[in-house]
């Protein structure tokens, strides 16, 4: 069922704008240089932009569309757990994009000793959000630290989400793409559920 526009919809227009707009800036404009803004586990303390700019930029045209459909995907999820926030989406994006990339940093240098893993998009924060609504589906959610968000808990759409989860899972063996990223978006979906 295709839902009506609301107020509240702006939150989920500003990544999916800020994604687009930085492909425009790459890819058809050429007037930034991927390498210049993507996580990079090794420059990330020196550079902390990184931790920011990392997640609006993508490959190619396919891996925006992924991630934009993503974004389309987690605003269903969570009308359809009864959201009441302005700006919970918004929030959460705002907080779970250094938790993933100090996550994905921490896996890279203390745990492989790699300060060349390099990694760009929105997916890592895909993954958080669909941990976050995995959780909520099966215990529901009233306060996002103080933002007042109303989840309910929904077993019905359990088996959705974690469908959804599963699939994005193994995609994440494909090669080109962030594992660790992936994953580590996963990690921090779950720790700022437990907020």
């Amino acid at each position: 069922m295709i839902e009506k526009i609301s107020k509240d919809d702006w939150q989920y227009f500003v990544p999916f704008f800020a994604c687009t707009i930085c492909f425009i800036a790459t890819d058809f404009l050429g007037i930034i240089d991927k390498t210049y803004i993507a996580y990079w586990s090794g420059r990330l303390f020196y550079e902390p932009y990184r931790v920011i700019t990392s997640h609006f930029f993508h490959g190619d045209l396919n891996h925006l569309l992924a991630n934009v459909s993503g974004i389309i995907v987690a605003r269903y999820f969570l009308k359809s757990l009864g959201l009441k926030s302005d700006y919970f989406f918004l929030a959460f994006v705002a907080l779970i994009m250094p938790l993933q990339a100090f996550i994905c940093w921490c896996l890279d240098i203390l745990v492989l000793g790699n300060p060349m893993s390099l990694a760009i998009g929105f997916s890592g924060v895909l993954f958080g959000i669909d941990a976050f609504i995995l959780m909520t589906t099966i215990y529901g959610k009233n306060k996002f630290l103080s933002i007042s968000c109303e989840l309910k808990k929904d077993p019905r759409l359990l088996k959705s989400i974690s469908l959804l989860t599963g699939v994005g899972i193994i995609w994440s063996f494909l090669p080109g793409i962030s594992l660790f990223g992936h994953m580590s978006g996963l990690l921090a979906g779950f720790l700022l559920f437990w907020l």
